[in-house]
């Protein structure tokens, strides 16, 4: 199923969930104020049991911008829960806009841009993930190495198994400091899940297996604080401080196990664009019979590809960032002489 062309200015809203962010709170209210060539967007602010000054800082605000401001409470009998106060602030969202659901966080700032990019990338795609800019992110560091790596990665998987909604300038980003969604495909995924971390990789990965369609764009910009003491346990604050400190193995999948993943979704994608299985389930060591199930239980062939694809034959074989960064020039120079 495709979910039809935005037309006219679409309606949007953008969804926060805060956290005692009464420090950041007036950065990123007023860097949405300022987006340019934005169509009408309100914001959905949902505090999960603020105990500082976010309320007031927002009250004091708002006067002052142009758009619309909702607030949700959580009810303060239940402690602090990321997923929950995402998933609220979302609701809130949709009760605003009929159209298309942002999502950032408190201690985050868009680009002037920001709105009208995501929007323009949605014409393509049911999902835009942009790019994350940190603040305080030192060159070299180990997470600019493994940011610097993934981006890598992604770029060569989609030399392998090209989809036509993806970014020519992609990366590996999908975070919900700045994830943009169709409202309709909002709904239909049951929107964010209550986890207490890692939510919005939840609902990536529920959208890319139903066979919506995720566009990386790196034009799509928000630049994030970067703090190592954050609002959600375990969260995104905690693992840069674990990259400070040398506590994260630094371990990754082997690229050649990556690219026979790709390889089979791009296989997977024509398979079931001619209707012709053999050679796949050849491939993947199953059974036509069971490939052809799949196919047909799958509403489209990128759901059908996320479905059937998993891991290769001796697993997902882990090695050294230092060992992968090799590999994947190697995989690159290989594919580039390919080419010529």
């Amino acid at each position: 199923m495709r979910l039809p062309r935005l037309t006219g200015a679409p309606a949007c809203a953008i969804a926060v969930p805060v956290r005692n962010e009464a420090a950041h709170l007036p950065l990123l209210l007023r860097a949405l104020a300022r987006q340019c060539e934005a169509p009408t967007f309100g914001v959905a602010l949902f505090f999960d049991s603020c105990t500082d000054d976010s309320h007031a800082v927002v009250r004091e605000i708002a006067p002052t911008l142009r758009y619309r401001i909702e607030i949700g409470c959580s009810a303060g009998i239940a402690p602090p829960n990321a997923g929950r106060a995402r998933a609220a602030a979302g609701a809130l969202a949709l009760s605003l806009a009929p159209d298309v659901i942002l999502s950032t966080d408190a201690d985050s700032e868009p680009a002037v841009d920001w709105v009208a990019a995501n929007c323009a990338a949605l014409e393509g795609a049911d999902l835009v993930a942009g790019k994350i800019v940190i603040a305080s992110a030192a060159a070299g560091s180990l997470h600019e190495r493994l940011a610097a790596y993934y981006d890598r990665l992604h770029r060569y998987r989609r030399r392998i198994d090209p989809v036509a909604w993806e970014d020519d300038a992609t990366h590996h980003w999908t975070s919900a400091t700045s994830l943009a969604v169709r409202a309709d495909a909002y709904r239909s995924l049951d929107g964010f899940l209550p986890l207490s971390r890692g939510e919005d990789a939840d609902f990536a990965d529920r959208a890319w297996r139903e066979g919506y369609r995720l566009r990386r764009d790196a034009r799509v910009v928000v630049r994030t604080s970067g703090r190592r003491q954050g609002r959600a346990e375990g969260g995104f604050a905690t693992m840069l401080a674990d990259h400070d400190a040398g506590r994260v193995a630094t371990t990754v999948s082997h690229p050649e196990d990556e690219a026979w993943r790709y390889d089979r979704h791009a296989q997977a994608r024509a398979s079931f664009a001619v209707g012709e299985f053999q050679l796949l389930a050849d491939l993947l060591g199953l059974s036509r019979c069971d490939v052809e199930r799949s196919a047909d239980q799958a509403r489209n062939a990128d759901a059908f590809a996320a479905c059937i694809v998993g891991a290769p034959p001796g697993g997902m074989r882990q090695i050294s960032l230092a060992h992968a960064e090799i590999v994947l020039t190697a995989l690159d120079a290989d594919m580039l002489e390919g080419a010529a």
